[in-house]
C-alpha cells in the first residue's frame, strides 16, 4: 500500500465512531468470529429441533420442534438394543426406545438456558456490587467486600447440590436461580477493582467538578470504561455456569428426571462406553464446544472493548507510518 494509502486509512480509521471501532476489531478477530457464529446456529438448531417445553404436566407450554420425534416418545427399538445409529435414528436409541438425538437436542436446550440464567443473574449482581463497592469506599466497601466474603465462603456446588436435589425436578429455572444468586462473586471483586483505579482518574474529577451526579459518573463515565473486564469475566461465568450444571447434573444432584439435560445424559449413560461410546461422546462434545466458542468471544470481546487496546493499535499504526515515511525520505 502506498503512503497516501496508508496515511487514509490511519485517519479514517481514527475518525470512526467508538461503535465502528468496536465492531471492526470484533470482527478481525476469527476465533471470536467463529466461536459467535457457531452459538448462533447452535442455539437455533437446537430450539428448532427440540421446540420448547415449559412449565409442569398439569401447566406446560410446548412448542413443537421440525425433529419428528420427542424426548419423551418410547418408540420401538431395532435389532440394536445399545442404541446404534440408523437413518431414523441418527444418535441411536436407548434401551427404552427413546430417541438420543431428541434427548440431545433437549439436553442441550437445558443446559443453555441454565448457562443463561446463571450468567446473566451473576453478571448483574456481580457488576451492581462491585460497582457500588469500588465507586463509593469506606464503610459501604467494608460492608459489601464482608458479605462477598462471607458468600465465597459458603461452597457453591454444596449449595447447588441441596436446590438441585430438592427442586430439580420442579424445575430448572428454580434451580438456575438458586445458582445465580452464588455465582457472583468473582465478578464483583473484579468490577471493584476496577472501579477504584478509575475512579481517581481525571476524567471522573473533571466530571464532578462539572457537576455531574454520582448515578451519572459510575454509569456514564466508569462503568464503560470496565466493560471490557465486565465482558471477559461475564463469558468465564457463562462457560464455568455450564460446566457446573453439568457436573451437578452428572452426580445427580442438578436437573432430575424426567427432564434431562448433557450433564444427566453422561451420568445416565458413562455405563454404556465401552459398547455404546457414542452415548456419551454426544453430549461431552457439545459441552466442549459451547464452553471453548463462549471463550473466544470473550477473548474478542474484550480485545474490541478495551479502549488500551485500541490505543495500542493506534500507536503502532502511527509508528509504523512514521517509520515508512522516515525510510522513504532516506532513499
Amino acid at each position: 500500500m502506498s503512503e497516501v494509502g496508508q496515511r487514509e486509512q490511519l485517519v479514517t480509521t481514527e475518525g470512526m465512531s467508538q461503535g465502528t471501532i468496536i465492531r471492526k476489531k470484533f470482527l478481525q478477530h476469527k476465533p471470536a468470529v467463529a466461536g459467535l457464529i457457531f452459538m448462533i446456529f447452535f442455539a437455533i438448531f437446537v430450539y428448532t429441533a427440540s421446540g420448547i417445553h415449559l412449565g409442569t404436566n398439569e401447566a406446560k407450554f410446548t412448542i413443537q420442534g421440525w425433529w419428528k420425534y420427542s424426548h419423551e416418545d418410547l418408540l420401538p427399538t431395532g435389532s440394536c438394543l445399545s442404541g446404534c445409529p440408523s437413518p431414523d435414528h441418527p444418535f441411536g436409541q436407548i434401551a427404552n426406545g427413546r430417541d438420543y438425538f431428541a434427548l440431545v437436542m433437549r439436553g442441550a436446550e437445558i443446559s443453555l438456558m441454565v448457562m443463561v440464567i446463571i450468567g446473566s443473574l451473576g453478571a448483574f449482581i456481580g457488576t451492581v456490587i462491585g460497582a457500588v463497592s469500588g465507586f463509593f469506599g469506606g464503610i459501604v466497601d467494608a460492608v459489601m467486600m464482608r458479605f462477598t466474603d462471607f458468600i465465597i465462603t459458603v461452597p457453591s456446588i454444596l449449595i447447588g447440590a441441596v436446590i438441585g436435589y430438592n427442586f430439580g425436578a420442579q424445575g430448572v429455572v428454580t434451580l438456575a436461580v438458586f445458582l445465580g444468586v452464588f455465582a457472583w462473586t468473582g465478578l464483583a471483586r473484579l468490577v471493584r477493582g476496577e472501579f477504584l483505579s478509575l475512579r481517581e482518574r481525571e476524567f471522573v474529577d473533571a466530571a464532578r467538578v462539572a457537576g455531574a451526579s454520582n448515578a451519572r459518573i459510575i454509569f456514564k463515565h466508569i462503568l464503560p470504561n470496565s466493560v471490557g473486564v465486565i465482558i471477559v469475566s461475564t463469558t468465564l461465568l457463562l462457560s464455568s455456569s455450564i460446566l457446573t450444571e453439568t457436573g451437578l447434573s452428572f452426580l445427580g444432584f442438578g436437573v432430575q428426571a424426567p427432564d434431562v439435560s448433557l450433564g444427566l445424559l453422561i451420568n445416565q449413560y458413562q455405563g454404556d462406553f465401552t459398547f455404546a461410546p457414542w452415548l456419551f461422546w454426544w453430549p461431552g462434545i457439545i459441552i466442549i464446544l459451547i464452553a471453548l466458542s463462549i471463550n473466544f468471544v470473550g477473548d474478542g470481546l474484550r480485545d474490541a472493548f478495551d479502549p488500551r487496546q485500541r490505543k495500542d493499535v493506534k500507536r503502532r499504526k502511527k509508528a509504523r507510518l512514521e517509520a515508512q515515511q522516515s525510510a522513504a525520505a532516506n532513499q
